[in-house]
């Protein structure tokens, strides 16, 4: 079986993201219904995702996810432990490398603060989309319908303050991609706040977050934009190690 689903998941490429199972029975030159088994097994096991109206499959963003940290990781991680050194130093908060993981954030990178009282990450920590500077930035510019399906049902509640709305967590990201920068206030844990930005490859897309966390005590909301400067430039800076260019408005500007 493992050797039919390698079969099935070569098949798709970047320019052929969706296949009917009649159209990938074709190339693989099986049995129609030999086929549809098998991508029926993947589908219950994960690995593809079936679209309910026109009955097309596709690679699943579990998969997926779990393709960006094996393909990312090692890299990425080189490329941005530098960065959240300077970026620790410089807030005196803990810096935090995440990427996404199936329907959850994972820090795979972590550069701790400098300060005796600070908020302790770690490496493989999983933490909540809805309720993470992390995994906000990662999913923010996401399109709608790929959030929700990474979202859980209800979204279960940390603390009084986790953002528990579909609605009013579809504002959050808009004000995440408006400003570029994610923010949560005590929505995952009572004492924490956190600041979190996207990391980009060199297509653009969204791979990671950088993130700070802050002890509430030495938190106040109308610094949360100075915060989030340090936190922006350092994204952007593991962005552009990455190869990301950022593309240049009309006029220059």
């Amino acid at each position: 079986m493992l050797r039919n689903a390698r079969a099935v998941l070569d098949l798709f490429t970047l320019d052929r993201a969706e296949l009917g199972v009649a159209e990938a029975a074709a190339l693989l030159n099986r049995h129609k219904s030999t086929v549809s088994r098998w991508m029926s097994a993947m589908e219950a096991a994960g690995f593809l995702e079936r679209d309910r109206q026109t009955g097309r499959y596709r690679v699943s963003m579990r998969l997926a996810a779990l393709a960006e940290v094996a393909r990312r990781g090692t890299s990425l991680q080189r490329i941005a432990y530098p960065i959240l050194e300077v970026l620790a130093a410089t807030t005196g908060e803990t810096a935090n490398l995440a990427v996404m993981d199936g329907n959850e954030a994972v820090n795979v990178e972590v550069a701790e603060s400098p300060q005796p009282i600070m908020h302790v990450g770690w490496v493989g920590r999983r933490l909540p989309l809805h309720a993470s500077a992390s995994g906000k930035a990662l999913v923010a510019w996401l399109e709608s319908a790929e959030v929700r399906a990474l979202l859980p049902s209800p979204l279960p509640a940390y603390t009084p303050w986790t953002i528990t709305d579909p609605a009013a967590f579809e504002e959050e990201l808009a004000l995440t991609r408006s400003r570029g920068y994610a923010t949560t206030w005590a929505e995952l844990a009572p004492d924490l706040v956190a600041v979190g930005a996207p990391v980009r490859d060199h297509r653009g897309r969204v791979v990671a977050a950088v993130a700070i966390s802050v002890p509430i005590s030495r938190a106040d909301r109308e610094r949360l934009p100075q915060l989030a400067e340090p936190v922006v430039r350092a994204a952007e800076a593991v962005s552009q190690r990455m190869g990301y260019r950022a593309p240049v408005c009309a006029g220059g500007v």
